[in-house]
């Protein structure tokens, strides 16, 4: 007979081990779930949302009116939620609108080039715009529109929504059929870049020497459109410029940064906050271009966000002069998030401030509120005719 080392156990009890582990584990697997549904029983609905699903059956299962589709019933959920952050400045945007406020930040869009009016009948109708894609193709003044690739156009339908189904990205095609003399034409028009212009300008027709650009929003292309305009109207033989913000709500941060550059020598323009970060500090790096030409600001109770931020940088540098009245004091930066349907939901993130002042902005020189634009301008050249006469 063989003896039996005694370093090596018997198999039975290799058995026995595996018993033991498989039973330790199935305790184990155990006391997660129970904890798991442990914690679900005493604690329900810690960020499941349940009673909002429960809300969402009872008002399916007994409410007298017919019920929203169900994005309609998600967004009012969404606006709900955001209500109850408290952020003024939080909102839900639906696909169609948050489109057309991209492309106006964007300061260009995928388009036909065509303008859009109703008629007596509150039928859409189409008028291109010379050298466009609309007009490239064959379409004409007053055609209506009667279809947009596979959607009925009809007179219900709001300007916004119609505006979204023309645009998209450039390149892409889209089909129009639209009615003329009681026929019906169709016509597959590809999109192309169409410019949102941010600026207008113009020299003042009493005082030549003076020049003006109004800003109406800032955009990304809105730095070169004053670089374009300030060149323009500085060979037209300007001395002194008036820069129009009344009524900007603003825009995007940094164009609002590089505006201020342009105009100024040196100094801190900005600073910007997020949660939990340090301050961003925005300087001039080098003095700008236009950072000689005299200049009147003009602000009023509109002026807001990316526009204070370039009114601030002027007044706290003594660039130049404000004229109007106490601007509206937006100094939170919202981000832009969009959804997967298109809409965005937009989130106060962060603030900005500049050191030492204080907002709302006030001017140098006060317009009270029933005077009319024409004693904002008047004002301005009085200030800029003091600087530039010889």
């Amino acid at each position: 007979m063989t003896p039996k080392r005694m370093d090596q156990p018997p198999q039975t009890s290799k058995f026995h081990q595996g018993i033991l582990i498989a039973l330790q584990l199935v305790i184990v697997i155990l006391a997660i779930a129970l904890g798991y549904f442990g914690h679900r029983f005493l604690h329900p609905g810690t960020g499941e949302f349940n009673l909002l699903r429960e809300a969402h059956e009872l008002v399916l299962d007994n409410t007298l009116y017919e019920v929203p589709d169900e994005p309609a019933l998600e967004y009012g959920m969404i606006r709900g939620m955001l209500d109850a952050l408290g952020d003024p400045y939080a909102s839900l945007v639906e696909p169609a609108l948050h489109e057309i406020r991209t492309d106006q930040l964007t300061g260009r869009f995928g388009g036909l080039g065509v303008r859009l009016e109703r008629d007596a009948d509150h039928n859409w109708l189409l008028f291109p715009q010379p050298d466009s894609p609309a007009e490239d193709a064959g379409i004409e003044d007053g055609d209506q529109l009667v279809q947009v690739d596979n959607q009925s156009i009809t007179p219900e339908m709001d300007e916004t929504t119609l505006i979204a189904l023309i645009r998209g990205p450039e390149g892409e095609s889209v089909t129009l059929s639209i009615q003329r003399n009681r026929q019906t034409l169709t016509f597959t028009i590809e999109r192309e870049v169409i410019s949102l212009p941010s600026v207008s300008w113009q020299r003042l027709p009493e005082t030549p020497e003076i020049g003006m650009i109004r800003v109406n929003l800032i955009a990304a292309t809105t730095p070169e459109e004053i670089e374009d305009a300030l060149d323009e109207l500085l060979e037209s033989g300007i001395s002194g410029l008036i820069l129009d913000l009344r009524d900007n709500t603003g825009g995007l941060v940094e164009p609002g940064v590089q505006i201020s550059r342009l105009f100024l020598e040196e100094g801190e323009i900005v600073r910007r906050q997020f949660r939990d970060q340090d301050a961003e500090i925005f300087t001039v790096d080098e003095p700008g271009r236009f950072s000689q030409i005299p200049m009147v600001v003009l602000i009023n109770e509109n002026t807001a966000s990316a526009a204070e931020i370039v009114t601030g940088a002027i007044k706290a540098n003594q660039r130049g002069f404000l004229v109007g009245r106490p601007t509206l004091g937006k100094t939170t930066i919202q981000f832009i998030f969009e959804l997967q349907d298109g809409s965005s939901i937009n989130i106060t993130s962060g603030r900005w401030f500049v050191p030492d002042l204080d907002f709302p902005l006030q001017p140098d020189q006060s317009i009270e509120q029933d005077q009319p634009d024409q004693a904002f301008i008047q004002e301005a050249v009085n200030q800029l005719q003091d600087v530039i006469s010889p």
